[in-house]
């Protein structure tokens, strides 16, 4: 069964909730454990032990760097990445002379992002199933899990077969529309490498990027062997 506690955890603090969102769907795709926060209190507050800190500079009720002190003294010595919208050579020297380790000017690619965190973490593969944070989200009730994951699987056949045969390959607010239904359908299963996709592909199609067709194809495998494995 696999265990999210062995995967390396990142707490991401950042006041932007669409920035908060795709950081943490970036971070997320290199398969490690995320916690958000979106201002200081909350990352303070924050439980469990973390191996990567990215912060943003500014935050409403507290600047990146004194954030970081504030971890610092609460025993908390993870490797720090600072974030920011603006940032200079000025900057950027005195937010490593702050402790931060490195500097991610946002907007940043997931392919920046992925770059960064790997200089400070190793990669590490999403589960196909993850039957720990599976059962969490149905209360424990393995019989609601098994039914869950049959609806999933039949939604997976569909999925694969309008991709081929419908009109998904053409209709881009569709396709959007049906990834973010299932990712939420993969978040009750626990189906994590596939959610991990999904949204990357959908962040690729919503952003017009080149890369999209290279997340189609990423998608479609990952689709094929999580319902591999839900029929096993």
């Amino acid at each position: 069964m696999p265990d999210t506690s062995s995967r390396p955890r990142v707490l991401i603090v950042d006041d932007d909730p669409v920035s908060l969102r795709f950081l943490e769907m970036a971070v997320k795709e290199s398969g490690h454990v995320v916690t958000t926060a979106a201002d200081g209190a909350a990352a303070l507050a924050a439980n469990g032990s973390i191996d990567l800190l990215m912060i943003d500079r500014r935050l409403p009720d507290i600047d990146g760097a004194n954030l970081l002190h504030a971890l610092r003294k609460r025993g908390v010595t993870a490797p720090a990445i600072a974030t920011s919208a603006e940032i200079d050579a000025a900057l950027a020297a005195q937010l490593r002379a702050a402790g931060f380790m490195d500097v991610l000017e946002k907007p940043a690619s997931m392919q920046r992002i992925h770059e960064v965190v790997a200089k400070f973490l190793p990669k590490s593969t999403p589960a196909l199933l993850d039957d720990t944070a599976a059962l969490d989200s149905v209360g424990g009730d393995a019989n609601a899990l098994r039914a869950l994951r049959g609806l999933l699987a039949r939604e997976l056949e569909q999925f694969d077969h309008d991709l081929a045969h419908g009109d998904l390959a053409t209709d881009r607010t569709a396709l959007i529309e049906r990834l973010h239904r299932l990712r939420a359908s993969c978040g009750f299963c626990g189906a994590t490498a596939l959610a991990a996709r999904a949204a990357s592909w959908q962040a690729a199609l919503r952003a017009g990027n080149r890369s999209a067709d290279e997340q189609r194809d990423a998608f479609v495998a990952v689709c094929r062997e999580t319902l591999m494995e839900l029929r096993d």
